[in-house]
Order: structure tokens, then C-alpha cells, then sequence
């Protein structure tokens, strides 16, 4: 492995400290660091700069330097090239990254040995069925979200599953979510932890009005349609994926939401297994 794309979250990489420092490292092994442009030109080092596409599609692996939200990103960008990501947690709770900063060195040391296994990660593509938005697509690593606008009430939402009719939800909102997304809002919302290579789906309404309204698990093969009924034509609600691409509709619609072909390929370096990851990051 030579190329190494290095891609930071510049909020939480204070002054770029940690990939100046990782860069330097990779350079000591003999490697090829690639950053962004921007990165490059922030951090002084214009010589390893290459565009976006370029940094995705051609290294070796990538590594990802902030939190579980920056690794989100970088596999959205990256499922298409199937890059394998190697995450360094820079934040304080990290679900998919392999390491803290100050192993990075210990982590892609056993990279470069082969002292790694790689996990693929299923995501979510969603499709929403609007003239308007003429069949406009949403790739998520978690989750894909349909939630009300903050000025108006509860929504209500037809489920199908597989064109069959499964309920009228009316909620803030509704979850739906990969096993990866399992630990994210749908845990909070109070949703079901899917096992990480599990190939199934949840449905989690977001404060449901009655309590018969439950979370349920599908097969990663069924397709869901989500029928958004608001109460006025110019009610806004809001679809996002993973919490950071997000699109504002109105009125009624549909959005429909099925396994993708795309996955996310994230590079474990330690031996931990998924319950041990779960009891340790949920006891903090």
C-alpha cells in the first residue's frame, strides 16, 4: 500500500496537528500521503494535493480523522470507488473508527503489515417519488430520516413494506436504518441494536402519538415506501441521510427506501468484537 489518502475533519483537527503529524509518519514508511486540496493548501504541503475524485478513487486506503460523523461522510463519498476506510476518533464516542489519535501510528502500522480484516457495511438508497425532484436519490451509511418541519405538528406516514401496507404512523418522524445506524438516533429513538453484519433493516417511528406504534425489522431485500400525509399542502418536512445530506419538501409525497448496491468498507485493526465495542462505548 502506497497511496494514502488523508481526510480530516478540520473542526476537530485543531491547526491540522494530526495530519501534518500522520503525514510526516506515511512519509517515514515510505508512503504516498494524498489530502484534498483544500487540506493541502491549509497545511503547507501543496505537493501531495489532488482533487476529490482523484483522492478517493486512487488510494490505497483512506483515513479518516474526526468522529463517527466524519467517517459517515467519507464512506458516502467514497462506497462508489469501494476505498477501504480506516477511522481515527478525534471526537469522544466512535462506533466505526478503529483507533484514538494518539495510536494512529500503532493503527496504520498494522495496516501496512496486513494486521487488518475489512467489514462491509450495507447502506440505504432512497428515491423520493416527486415530479419536482425527478426521482432525486440519497445514499446513507445509517440512516435515512423523514421528520417534521419545526414550525408544524406531528406528521402522519403510511408504511408499506414491499408495496403491502404495514401502518399509519403519526410521529415526529421515522427511522430507517442499517445495523450500522442501529447505534445512532434509532437507539436514541428507541429503536432495536441491529448486529453490524446483520442484512436487515428497522423502521423506528420518532415519538410516536400512540403507544402501539412500535419499531419493527425487515430483510435487507424488502423495499419501503414512506407516504408523508400532511395536514396542509404547505406543511414542510425534511428527508435526510446520515443526518448531514438533508432535502426540504412539501405537501405529499413518497420516498422510497431499498438496500443499496453500494457499500462502505471500513478497516478494523483490533480484535474487539461488536458486543465488546457496544458495551464499552454505551458504558461511558
Amino acid at each position: 500500500m502506497q497511496k494514502i489518502g488523508i481526510i480530516p475533519n478540520i473542526d476537530k483537527d485543531k491547526d491540522l496537528a494530526v495530519t501534518k503529524r500522520l503525514v510526516q509518519y506515511l512519509l517515514g514508511k515510505g508512503c504516498i500521503p494524498q489530502l484534498s486540496e483544500k487540506v493541502a493548501d491549509l497545511t503547507g504541503l501543496e505537493m501531495y494535493a489532488r482533487k476529490e475524485e482523484e483522492l478517493y478513487r486512487y488510494s490505497d486506503f483512506l483515513i479518516s480523522l474526526g468522529g463517527d460523523g466524519t467517517l459517515l461522510g467519507v464512506g458516502r463519498k467514497t462506497a462508489m470507488f469501494q476505498t477501504p476506510i480506516l477511522g481515527i476518533n478525534l471526537g469522544t464516542l466512535g462506533f466505526l473508527t478503529a483507533d484514538e489519535k494518539n495510536r494512529a501510528e500503532y493503527a496504520i502500522d498494522k495496516v501496512l503489515n496486513g494486521n487488518y480484516k475489512l467489514e462491509k457495511r450495507m447502506m440505504l438508497e432512497s428515491t423520493i417519488s416527486t415530479e419536482a425532484q425527478n426521482g432525486k436519490t440519497m445514499l446513507a451509511l445509517n440512516d435515512i430520516c423523514i421528520t417534521r418541519g419545526l414550525l408544524y405538528k406531528i406528521l402522519e406516514f403510511n408504511v408499506f413494506v414491499n408495496d403491502e401496507y404495514v401502518d399509519t404512523l403519526r410521529a415526529d418522524g421515522v427511522i430507517i436504518c442499517t445495523p450500522t445506524g442501529s447505534t445512532a438516533y434509532n437507539l436514541s429513538a428507541g429503536g432495536p441494536v441491529l448486529k453490524a453484519d446483520a442484512e436487515i433493516i428497522a423502521i423506528t417511528p420518532i415519538s410516536p402519538h400512540t403507544l402501539t406504534s412500535r419499531p419493527i425489522v425487515i430483510s435487507a431485500d424488502d423495499v419501503v415506501t414512506v407516504e408523508v400525509n400532511p395536514s396542509r399542502e404547505d406543511t414542510e418536512f425534511t428527508i435526510s441521510a446520515d443526518g448531514q445530506d438533508n432535502l426540504t419538501l412539501r405537501g405529499k409525497n413518497a420516498v422510497q427506501i431499498r438496500k443499496a448496491k453500494a457499500c462502505t468498507t471500513i478497516i478494523k485493526t483490533n480484535a474487539q468484537s461488536f458486543y465488546d465495542v457496544l458495551r464499552h462505548k454505551l458504558s461511558r
